[in-house]
């Protein structure tokens, strides 16, 4: 029996359309990073400062982090693991 992707990842289906949304906007780009907040407004999360998806797919090893700035200027961007 096959199983969906998404329980094959261990993550929601929520999460599995966030990081498919991922993968069709990095084109293939090794280097891209989209900031965290920006990314749960395009997939509709709400409240925008809701991450139990980004969660998901980093605990999963699909995304990783990358922090830019410092103290109150620092945002965290999302990229794909490849």
């Amino acid at each position: 029996m096959i199983r969906p992707l998404n329980e094959e990842y261990g993550i929601s289906v929520a999460a599995l359309k966030m990081l498919q949304y991922l993968k069709q906007i990095s084109r293939g780009d090794a280097s891209f990073s989209i900031l965290d907040t920006t990314l749960n407004h395009r997939c509709n999360v709400t409240p925008p400062d809701n991450f139990k998806l980004l969660d998901q797919l980093f605990d999963a090893g699909k995304i990783d982090y990358d922090y830019r700035g410092t103290g109150l200027d620092s945002e965290r961007h999302v990229k794909l693991v490849r």
